[in-house]
């Protein structure tokens, strides 16, 4: 087993902060069952927009693939290819994928290519090519599909642009940002800088948000919270054990979603509902789905 030590990071230093705010309820995580079989590991899944399939990805990022929520647990290899799982997301009709590749041309140039493949029959498009040194992935908003969120990777802060207008910078701290999360209307955006999250307007004006230790993985369609985890590391290069957690958007409260020993639960994704969540077990290469029931 290889687990990805993207995280570890953060992890060693999130182990010394412990967790504010941290309520205890209920269980709020109901109903839980896999949806994956095979000996094949699995990781960040990914909920269409009508809810009905899974798009996940390999323990190295190097494979999209997708099952059906009603179907029997098969799972469909639609493509494989280098880093092409990581942060790959569904078109907003869920008829395709959506992902990048990272091309070298003849003449030694690099080039960041970003694709869709249908589901059904495997027909690619080429939706944008980047030669710039800046080129990176973007993220946006599902009301404002213009709107595009990304780090740059020359000076690693948050940056946003409308379409192909003028960027600005999001983040104006010192330090190095990484992965960001926008939310379901566009208006702000969560990204981290070393252990912590912080919360942003996008349009980077006002102060931060501090939300503690933690990794973002998703949304809750009405932007009232986030899911995330926290992982620890106990040779600190190595995955040993992780959590999700739900996280209030107005009061910072943290409640605790899991708390299982013998899985390492990651990269948490909310239905289109919000009645459910679907996450990986890094540990078995397991895709798991459950029932979401959050008290706000």
């Amino acid at each position: 087993m290889i687990f990805k030590t993207t995280l570890c990071y953060f992890t060693c230093l999130s182990l010394s902060l412990g967790s504010a705010n941290l309520q205890t309820q209920e269980p709020v995580l109901q109903n839980v069952r896999e949806v994956t079989n095979g000996k094949i590991e699995y990781s960040s899944p990914v909920w269409s927009p009508d809810g009905r399939k899974l798009l996940f990805t390999d323990h190295h990022n190097d494979a999209l693939y997708i099952t059906e929520m009603a179907g029997n647990g098969s799972v469909q290899k639609i493509k494989t290819g280098q880093g092409i799982g990581y942060k790959a997301r569904w078109a907003p009709d869920s008829k395709s994928v959506i992902f990048y590749e990272k091309q070298t041309t003849p003449t030694g140039s690099r080039k960041l290519v970003e694709k869709s493949i249908d589901v059904k029959g495997g027909r690619e498009r080429t939706l944008s090519v980047d030669g710039s040194p800046k080129a990176n992935r973007t993220f946006s908003a599902k009301k404002s599909p213009s709107l595009k969120v990304y780090i740059n990777p020359e000076t690693l802060k948050l940056e946003a642009r409308n379409g192909e207008g003028e960027p600005w910078v999001i983040t104006q701290e010192e330090g190095q940002f990484y992965s960001p999360l926008v939310s379901p209307d566009g208006k702000k955006v969560i990204v981290n800088e070393g252990a912590n999250m912080y919360l942003y307007s996008i349009d980077g004006k006002g102060k931060r948000k501090n939300l503690g230790a933690g990794m973002p993985n998703s949304w809750l369609p009405d932007g009232s919270g986030i899911l995330t985890f926290e992982d620890e590391s106990k040779d600190g290069h190595h995955i040993s054990g992780s959590e999700l957690y739900y996280i209030s958007i107005s009061t910072s409260a943290k409640t605790k979603l899991t708390n299982t020993p013998d899985r390492i639960e990651m990269w948490a994704d909310v239905s289109p509902d919000g009645k459910k969540i679907a996450f990986s077990d890094e540990k078995s290469g397991k895709i798991y789905v459950a029932d979401l029931k959050i008290k706000k």
